[in-house]
Parts: C-alpha cells; structure tokens; sequence
C-alpha cells in the first residue's frame, strides 16, 4: 500500500519563496527608483555612501531571490511527485576556485572602497564576499557527508532567511525592553542617575562630536553596575539563546519526520549560514565604506560562529530524537548558546576597554583583562572549530560502520 505524501510543507515553502521573492522584488523596485533619482551634486561623500547601501541591499535581495526561485522549484517538482536530485557538493577545484575568488574580491573591494567613485561596484562585490565564504565554511564542515533532499536544504535556507530571523527579532526585541525596564525601576530606587539619563540620551541623539560621542556616552552609561548587567544579560544571555533556539527553525519542524543524524547537522549549518549571512550584510553595509575590508574579514570570522554553533545544535536535537534522550539535545543547545554567549560578552569587554583610549591610539596598551579576553575569544573560535571537526568524523564513523558488512 502506497504511504500518503504530506504536502503541506512543500505547499507552506512555495508560498514563503513566492512573498519572499515578491518582497525582494519590492524592495529593489523603491530602491532602484531612489538610486536613479538621487540628484547630480554626484560627489558628495554622503550621496556616495546611500548609493552603496541602496546598490549594497538591491544585491542581496538578488541574491537571496535566486536561491528562493531554487526552492520554488523543488517544492513544485515534490507536489508534482518528480524525482529530484540532492544538490551536488562541492568539488576540492570548485572550492580551491572559490576560495581564490575570494580573495580575489577582497582586492578589488579594498580599492573600490578607497574611491567614491567605485561605491556601486563595491556593493555587488560585498554581496560575494559575504556569500563565498559561507558557501565554503558549510562545505568543509560537512565534507565527506551524504546530502539531504534538495528540498530540505533549500528550504532551510528559506526559513532561515525568512521567518527565523523575524522571530529572533521580535523576541529579542521584547526580552530586551522588559530587561531595560526592570533596570530602569531598580536604578529608580537605588540611585539618582534615573535623572541624568534625559540629559545623556539628548547627548546620545544630538552626537555632535560623532562615533567618539557616542562611545564615551556609552562607556559612561555602563559605569553603572546595573546597566552594565543588564546590557550583559541582554548580549551574553537573552539573545544568544534566542538565536540559537530559533535559528534551526527547519529542524525543529523536521523532527517529527525521520531525519538522520549527518542531514541534522547539515540543516543546522545551513541555518547558521543563512543567518550569518543576513547578519553579515546588515553589519558591512551599515559601516563606512572606508572600513570595508576589516568589516568583511571579521564578519566572515564570526560566520565560523554561527555556522558551527547552529551545526553543533542540529546535531544535538537530531541525535536526541534518534535515541530517545531529548535532554542531549537540550544539552547541544545549552552548549551552543553558553558559548554564543560567551563571546558575546568578551568583544562586548574588549570593545568598551578600548573605547577611553581610542582617540589617542598611538598610546594604547591593552590591559591585562582585554589580553584575556581576546585570548578567550580565540579560544572559543578555536573550539568551536575543533568541536565540528569531531562531530563530522563521528558522524563519518557511524555511516561506516552502518555500511560495513556484519
């Protein structure tokens, strides 16, 4: 007797992509028209700098669109009852090829972002700088790993761009004004600075004397023990839990249906790089162009981070479910978030430990707590490495023995 089919995900993906794809094209459309009416006064930095953020975001949404139409389809072909092939890995020349693309991108966008002139160009080549890398970190990180259905794949990166993301925002949003609150009424009956802060947020807003202003203020704000705290609880608690709960969205509604152990990591890494990837461009094109090629490198540093974390938690929840001990994967998750969370808190630290010295950097000497935690941090990045090296030969080890005759 055949088993019944259950469409519905199929029918809920090709309705995403389909808004998601509309919504892109949206957004090019406003702000196409924007670009294209943007006055002749051509040379002015400011002028310079909204035509790369507007070109920046055009080429995302592009981007994404492409891969929405992929998903798209492979929900038609599973309506359709077709056969689809999983998507091909990488081969060792595609990713030696990429990887020299990189590189190559990272060149041209460095001398683009000397030259206002160039701002339209850099922005497509912000678009693959972001996305190469990504591409590669999933790729090593599952290499030697079978492949899920195309379906699935694609409509992880779907949700991930997509639903994940809004969810994470709102609920971080929410937490966060409720921690700000129960600051605000504690400061209310411990202490008079409740007073001072329409003064500092007057400052805040105004910013006169620029990014400096504005980092002085907040190294002032956070002398106060109980706004220090909560901005703690907020960065190194709230929403590295949120985010790695609701980054593998597609796992959580995958669980109910037979899932392998290697297809919950690769899900999770997949989730993780959708997410980095929203994250990455909304933090390069915020920044000056000037700072393009730091913003780039780092952003594709802390894409090992969510890559890794999101696969560690993919793996957990599914390696969980399989065994009957839902509590491994709760540990998986709690693992991922405690070291989200940790770095969290240490570039928070290093950051405000620089910020009284940042106007005379020819006079910076790290002190011993920020030596610290930079080396901490280097020691997440190196662990959260290592831990999906071990979870991917794991996992290699067990379809080896599955396969082996008994």
């Amino acid at each position: 007797m055949q088993q019944k089919r259950n469409t519905l995900p199929s029918v809920l993906l090709a309705i995403i992509s389909t808004l998601g794809i509309l919504v892109a094209t949206l957004i090019t459309g406003i702000l196409l028209a924007s670009t294209i009416r943007i006055p002749a006064k051509i040379d002015s930095p400011t002028i310079r700098g909204e035509i790369f953020t507007n070109y920046a975001i055009i080429s995302l949404a592009v981007s994404i669109s492409i891969v929405l139409v992929l998903t798209f389809n492979a929900s038609l072909q599973y309506l359709r009852k077709k056969a689809s092939k999983p998507l091909l890995p990488l081969r060792r020349s595609t990713k030696f090829t990429l990887t020299a693309v990189w590189f190559a991108s990272l060149i041209a966008g460095y001398f683009s972002s000397q030259d206002p002139r160039w701002y339209p160009a850099l922005a497509a080549i912000t678009v693959v700088s972001i996305w190469l890398p990504i591409l590669l970190l999933i790729s090593l990180a599952r290499a030697g790993l079978p492949r899920s259905t195309k379906q699935r794949e694609l409509g992880t990166f779907t949700l991930g761009v997509s639903i994940s993301p809004l969810i994470i925002i709102a609920l971080e949003s929410v937490l966060i004004i409720i921690i700000a609150l129960i600051v605000f009424i504690l400061l209310g009956l411990q202490n008079p600075l409740p007073q001072q802060l329409p003064q500092m947020l007057e400052r805040l807003s105004s910013a006169s004397g620029g990014i400096e202003q504005l980092e002085m203020i907040l190294l002032e704000l956070m002398q106060e023990p109980l706004i220090a705290g909560g901005v703690f609880l907020a960065l190194g608690v709230v929403a590295p839990m949120i985010e790695e709960i609701f980054k593998p969205m597609a796992i959580w509604f995958l669980l109910n249906r037979p899932l392998r152990d290697h297809e919950g990591y690769a899900l999770g890494l997949i989730s993780g790089g959708a997410f980095a990837l929203l994250e990455s461009a909304g933090m390069v094109i915020q920044m000056e162009p000037t700072d393009w090629l730091t913003a780039i490198v780092l952003r594709a540093a802390t894409g090992v981070l969510h890559i890794g974390l999101s696969g560690l938690v993919g793996f957990g929840l599914v390696k969980g479910k399989n065994i009957r001990k839902p509590s491994r994967g709760v540990l998986f998750l709690l693992l991922a978030g405690a070291l989200h969370g940790a770095w969290n808190s240490l570039a928070l630290y290093s950051g405000l430990a620089a910020i009284p010295t940042i106007n005379t950097p020819d006079l910076y000497t790290p002190n011993t707590g920020t030596i610290i935690s930079i080396g901490l941090m280097v020691l997440i990045f190196a662990g959260v490495i290592v831990i999906n090296i071990f979870i991917n030969r794991y996992i290699r080890r067990n379809i080896s023995v599955s396969l082996s005759p008994s």
